[in-house]
């Protein structure tokens, strides 16, 4: 690596750096610090609570803010080079606009790649805890719990199996008042009621029940039981999935729910959309570096202040552009992948298009 390119990296770390810290400012007193600040005068949780939800929100602003810090820190730098001239004495020197602006977007592709795994790892969990704590002081009803849960499985696009429940605990793996239809060739042939149904390692057991089972077509056949295992596909983990937001669950676990839901014949837009931002947000980084780098660099002085001013205006607009693109998605008038991507799409290109002009 060239001293001059060793020289750039060094220069873009401390102003992504600080964009993560003041795009993060900025979101946690514009939303998460008023709201716990609330809760706290409110004498609702003691400061104890309040410092753990502050923990746990973190993780989803970092996440935001990561791609805006990607475009403000290549920004101000680059705009730092061309107002001390020092990118006339990189050229000077023998360096290429393009190799003057690949270390912008090395950097930007790494933290695509850093959002996108926090994004998985650790942001979902956070999203869950948080929710659950702000559950359990009252702000909202009981996280573990679902009611008037209804599960339908399919084989081949057949409906095979209708399970209606009052009510599902995910802490306790466990049913109430369950009522399960088993179907084959589209007819009705068995069904089985039941005070509660758990979870026992591998299988469902129905406890304190009757099983309905259709004969010939016109005879039924019941039978009482104290217990008998029920041939529920769904996991505890994935029927608890079912009451869990998109942005509690990993793309992976997104990627599952929304099959599981297309198998029941339910309209997944709104979930497909949720599912193709999870990539989307996080390569924004890369885009705006497309974007930040040869904006950055200009023939003539200027001051950082026009950076900054220009790195608000572009996020502004994009994310203008993504909300608009996400709401035709949903309303099914356009793809939505497109939806999700058509700002990252539209960005890049005109990122593209301006290094091209530059070099």
């Amino acid at each position: 690596m060239r001293c001059l390119e060793r020289y750039i990296y060094k220069e873009l770390l401390s102003p992504v750096l600080f964009g993560v810290v003041a795009f993060t400012l900025i979101f946690v007193a514009a939303d998460l610090f008023f709201m716990l600040a609330r809760l706290l005068v409110d004498g609702t949780v003691g400061l104890g609570t309040v410092m753990r939800l502050f923990v746990l929100g973190l993780p989803r602003i970092v996440a935001l803010t990561l791609p805006m810090s990607t475009l403000l820190g290549i920004l101000l730098c680059y705009s730092t080079f061309s107002a001390s001239s020092e990118i006339v004495a990189m050229r000077a020197a023998g360096l290429s606009l393009i190799g003057i602006m690949t270390p912008a977007l090395i950097v930007a592709l790494i933290v695509s790649g850093a959002t996108f795994a926090f994004n998985e790892k650790v942001v979902p969990g956070a999203n869950r805890r948080f929710e659950e704590i702000m559950w359990e002081i009252g702000k909202r009803s009981n996280p573990f719990i679902q009611r008037n849960l209804v599960l339908r499985e399919f084989e081949k696009g057949v409906l095979t199996r209708l399970v209606f429940a009052d009510a599902y605990d995910a802490e306790k793996e466990r049913f109430s008042r369950v009522t399960m239809q088993e179907f084959e060739d589209g007819r009705l042939v068995r069904i089985t009621e039941a005070a509660s149904a758990r979870w026992d390692e591998s299988a469902w057991l129905f406890e304190d029940g009757i099983s309905y089972n259709v004969v010939d077509g016109d005879r039924v056949v019941s039978v009482r039981f104290a217990r008998q295992e029920g041939r529920i596909a769904y996991t505890p983990k994935e029927v608890a999935r079912g009451g869990l937001s998109p942005d509690e669950m990993s793309a992976s676990e997104l990627r599952q729910h929304v099959r599981r839901l297309k198998e029941q014949g339910q309209d997944v837009t709104k979930l497909l959309v949720e599912y193709y931002l999870k990539f989307a947000i996080p390569f924004a980084g890369m885009v705006f570096g497309l974007v930040a780098a040869p904006l950055g660099i200009t023939t003539h002085r200027s001051s950082t202040s026009r950076g900054f001013g220009m790195s608000i205006l572009i996020i502004f607009v994009y994310y203008v552009i993504m909300s608009l693109s996400c709401a035709l998605a949903e309303r099914g008038s356009i793809p939505p992948m497109l939806g999700a991507w058509f700002s990252n799409i539209l960005f890049g290109s005109i990122g593209g298009l301006m290094m091209v002009k530059k070099s």
